[in-house]
């Protein structure tokens, strides 16, 4: 639990930009709190990946069909999806060698040898009879390496640490009106922290918040959390809160309470923030209601988002044959990038049986390519002086065209304890199983893969 500092009066509400002296009839409060973080990991490295492929061995892996002449053929079961990709070069895929131009040398020809080959620049007189070419280097395609680095194993502990301070201001008006502001300062990535901003106005019409990035009612709707467990190696994702389209300044509303009913409706103007018709995004709004009765909450929500003319999905070009990865290949050929026009869903339950607190969620968030899907169920309980979990998830991934997906399983768990005032020891583990497409599943490296994750960590909070 975070120890915060509470300072209080008619002193000055600090709000990132400046100081705001206060009126009298104010009542202010700021707190300042944070924690430190050493962690330990034990996590397996898992197999190292195997080797490079060319552009249609490549295909082959993911496809799972055999191509019997080269990038013809590759071009072929491309156009077959109806993707509209540009056609990989013989180049590309089986690679060129470079060729020496040959010349009529006019200066030998007294000498009786005429015809030479020139590697370097034609002499005056000289006629050019055939032209040189250039070397191209065969586009090769990488596995997703092991999570330690392909050929390294584990024979210690892997050491971790975590900085952040929390900085709350809030204050009640003369006219009732309240304002709040907070941040959290992630010190380790001081970089990261530099756009976030959170400004929040409450009153009789009940709260407006602005935040940089925000504007997610989906995000009140998660009541049994996003199921963000830790994974090692490939992590497909969890619960989101956001589409593509919410960037920039955005406003939630969180309507009056009408009984045990909590509405919220969010709006985010501009994706590129600077109100310029050239944003990808304008005008994502999201809706989201909560449900408190009782020991059960029960949490709904939506957004859409369009993209403006010329900010879809990007279609496949030629450049997207060259050397890369496996998974960016599969993107390019399936269609796997989360783009364009958008819609997100989320629902979720929380319930308190007895001891024990249970919680699930459901969410789809559907693209012009691909579309996520996750789900999860978790459980958590105190038994003495320990905290404990358990949660499974489940997330997969479409591609737009040949029925292709990618799928992970996640079960975790933890248990964590208080040491004192202020200080937490906590154990995180988790067994992740991961099928994707870009991985070769035949040679037990990455396509199906079964990887641990193990972490302790101290935690001291103020």
């Amino acid at each position: 639990m975070d120890k915060k500092i509470l300072l209080g009066g008619a002193a000055a509400i600090i709000m990132g930009v400046g100081i705001a002296a206060a009126p009298a009839q104010a009542s202010i409060n700021l707190s300042i709190g944070g924690e430190a973080k050493i962690t330990a990991g034990f996590s397996a490295c898992g197999v190292t990946a195997p080797d490079a492929l060319a552009l249609t061995e490549a295909f082959e892996a993911i496809s799972g069909t055999t191509i019997s002449d080269g990038h013809a053929a590759f071009n072929t079961a491309v156009e077959a999806l109806e993707t509209g990709a540009a056609d990989a070069t013989a180049a590309q895929d089986a690679g060129v060698s470079a060729v020496a131009p040959v010349y009529f040398d006019a200066s030998a020809a007294s000498l009786g040898v005429a015809v030479v080959q020139n590697n370097t620049t034609q002499a005056t007189g000289d006629l050019e009879l055939v032209a040189g070419v250039a070397a191209v280097a065969q586009s090769t395609f990488t596995y997703i390496a092991d999570p330690c680095g392909n050929g390294v194993d584990r024979n210690g502990i892997d050491w971790g640490y975590g900085k952040k301070l929390t900085i709350d201001a809030s204050g009640t008006l003369a006219n009732g009106l309240t304002v709040a502001f907070s941040d959290e300062l992630n010190l380790a990535d001081v970089d990261d922290e530099e756009g976030a901003f959170s400004l929040t106005l409450g009153g009789n019409f009940g709260s407006l918040n602005f935040k940089n990035g925000g504007g997610d009612a989906v995000g009140k709707a998660r009541v049994a959390g996003d199921a963000d467990y830790d994974v090692n190696g490939t992590n497909l994702g969890f619960h989101g809160s956001k589409t593509t389209g919410h960037g920039g300044m955005g406003i939630l509303w969180t309507a009056p309470s009408v009984g045990d009913l909590d509405l919220y409706v969010g709006w985010s103007p501009n994706s590129g923030g600077d109100g310029l018709d050239n944003a990808a995004y304008e005008n994502t709004f999201s809706v989201a209601a909560v449900m408190d009765v009782s020991a059960l909450t029960v949490g709904v929500g939506y957004a859409t988002a369009n993209a403006t003319d010329g900010n879809g999905c990007a279609a496949t070009a030629a450049s997207d044959w060259n050397s890369g990865t496996m998974v960016a290949l599969a993107d390019a050929i399936y269609g796997g990038d989360y783009c364009g026009d958008q819609t997100l869903m989320h629902v979720a339950a929380s319930m308190d049986a007895g001891e024990i607190s249970l919680g699930a969620g459901y969410s789809v968030q559907d693209t012009d390519e691909a579309d996520k899907t996750v789900m999860h169920i978790d459980a958590s309980t105190s038994m003495g002086s320990y905290d404990l979990s358990l949660g499974y998830r489940q997330t997969t991934k479409d591609y737009e065209l040949g029925n292709k997906e990618d799928k992970q399983s996640v079960i975790a768990a933890g248990i964590s304890t208080a040491l004192g005032d202020g200080l937490d020891l906590g154990l995180s583990l988790s067994s992740s199983n991961t099928d994707l497409i870009a991985a070769n599943s035949t040679s037990a490296s990455n396509g199906d893969d079964s990887l641990m994750f193990a972490e302790v960590s101290l935690t001291a909070s103020f």
